[in-house]
């Protein structure tokens, strides 16, 4: 055989050779863009579907709260009907207070908690000032009365306490500044 038949040969068969590898990489790249297009499609339904579960979620958040409350509704509508059945005062006052109790206690459980904020230094991140009163005895921008509860979930301030301060007393201003 000659060495140009040979040479030729040898062309053929590395071009050959070439043909299946490429043929090979447009499979092998087919294949991979099919698994991306499908791990897109995951991705996306999974978006969906957490979308869809945080929906639910904040939809129904509350019911276990309101199932804890139901019982204190109920027994509210209690007291008014025993209300129209008896004169006592004392009793339905004594009635409304468990009741109170028991709400506090549901709060409570839910991580609800009240703070005291008489003789604390003003903080405008726990107390509202209602009212600014000066005061000899007091420090200025001391908390002197509590008009409104603040409340407290967990660790966050979800309304501040209503308050009166005290402010410095205009006589005191006016002699330390030489007046």
């Amino acid at each position: 055989m000659s060495t140009v038949k040979k040479g030729k040969k040898e062309k053929e068969s590395e071009i050959e050779k070439l043909r299946e590898e490429l043929n090979t990489a447009h499979e092998d790249a087919k294949e991979y863009t099919n698994k991306y297009l499908r791990a897109l499609a995951d991705l996306d339904n999974q978006r969906k579907r957490t979308i869809k579960e945080k929906e639910e979620i904040q939809k129904y958040a509350s019911e276990r709260l309101i199932l804890s409350i139901l019982p204190v509704v109920d027994n509210f509508e209690r007291a008014i009907d025993a209300s129209k059945n008896t004169e006592d005062v004392e009793k339905i006052l004594d009635g409304i207070k468990l009741i109170l109790r028991q709400l506090k206690d549901i709060l409570k459980k839910e991580g609800l908690k009240s703070f005291e904020c008489v003789g604390e230094k003003f903080d405008p991140y726990m107390h509202e000032a209602f009212l600014a009163i000066e005061s000899k005895e007091h420090e200025p921008s001391t908390v002197l009365e509590e008009i409104e509860k603040g409340y407290v979930l967990r660790d966050k301030v979800i309304r501040p306490a209503k308050v009166t301060v005290s402010k410095q007393d205009k006589k005191k201003e006016d002699d330390e500044n030489g007046i």
